[in-house]
């Protein structure tokens, strides 16, 4: 028998499939399965084919999984999840097997490894979420790029463009971020900045790509940069210090790219810091706690433990290509 543990994202879906039976181990890979975004039918698709991936030249096939645990983006309203998870469940063939959890619920089972906990990530969009013993879960933030995701790459991006769509504009004056910016895009006018956004056609994680040239002009020195990324991780760390009000918890992982930044980081932790909250940095690899879950679900008597880091380090190929 075998169980897979599922990161539903929305550029890509990443399977972890284990035996119960030998412990092995394997991962796959497929396209998006944020059903927001690609819709319910293509998102249980890609679930199936990142399974069928990891288990090609195996000798097994998706009829032998039993368990399925997916984390999928985009459900970021229960009324949501409740709509889509019924769709997904049909289009991908899996029916009861398959068990539908928000993406931030895999990333904390993987950080905590399946205990109680509070997680904090900022990469594209932002949330934290946290998760008590008695089986309350508290969500922070997570409202997408129009209404909320501060902190996010996003976020940051966006704050940055428009500085510059301003000094391109002529509405106001140029300074290290919007001549920073303009050269890092390529853009002189307000017609190019146009012109580079349509490029992106629109895409969220495009545009939120931006926010590594504010990280890299905070690094220099630009104060406008640096201001930005400050402002964000305040706004970040008081999402985080309210879901640890509301629970009790007070030790917070965090992950994510904007982390990468010294500056965000340090203001972030040391926000948390006064207010009695431990930060902990993690790797986090959301497929490991879906797989967690899913292992759980069928009752696996082995070493958890050992297949779990077993199942680390074929998560860290899997999340580095």
């Amino acid at each position: 028998m075998l169980v897979a543990g599922v990161d539903g994202g929305a550029t890509s879906t990443k399977a972890i499939v284990a035996s119960l039976e030998t412990g092995s181990v394997w991962a796959g890979l497929a396209g998006p399965s944020n059903p927001v975004n690609v819709g319910a039918v293509e998102a249980g698709r890609n679930i199936v084919a990142a399974i069928e991936a990891a288990l090609r030249g195996t000798g097994y096939s998706i009829d032998d999984v039993v368990v399925v645990v997916a984390g999928l983006a985009g459900l970021d309203s229960a009324i949501v999840r409740r709509q889509l998870e019924s769709y997904v469940k049909e289009s991908s063939g899996l029916g009861d097997r398959l068990v539908v959890e928000h993406d931030a619920h895999i990333a904390l089972m993987h950080a905590s490894r399946g205990a109680p906990g509070l997680v904090v990530i900022a990469g594209t969009g932002s949330i934290a979420y946290a998760y008590t013993a008695r089986g309350e879960r508290v969500v922070v933030g997570d409202r997408g790029w129009l209404l909320g995701d501060e902190g996010s790459g996003f976020w940051v991006a966006r704050v940055a463009l428009r500085r510059l769509a301003r000094s391109l504009d002529g509405r106001s004056g140029w300074d290290c971020l919007s001549r920073g910016l303009a050269v890092r895009l390529g853009v002189t006018s307000s017609d190019e900045l146009m012109y580079w956004f349509y490029l992106t056609r629109g895409r969220i994680d495009r545009i939120a790509a931006v926010a590594r040239h504010v990280v890299e002009l905070a690094d220099e020195g630009c104060s406008e940069a640096i201001h930005i990324l400050e402002e964000g991780a305040m706004l970040l760390a008081e999402a985080a210090i309210v879901a640890a009000r509301r629970t009790g918890i007070v030790q917070a992982y965090y992950t994510g790219s904007m982390f990468r930044s010294r500056v965000f980081r340090r203001v972030f932790t040391e926000r948390l810091s006064r207010h009695g909250i431990k930060a902990v940095e993690r790797r986090i690899y959301p497929a490991v706690g879906a797989l967690l879950l899913a292992l759980r679900s069928a009752g696996y008597k082995g070493d958890i433990v050992q297949l779990l880091t077993h199942a680390e380090s074929i998560a860290e190929k899997l999340y580095s290509d």
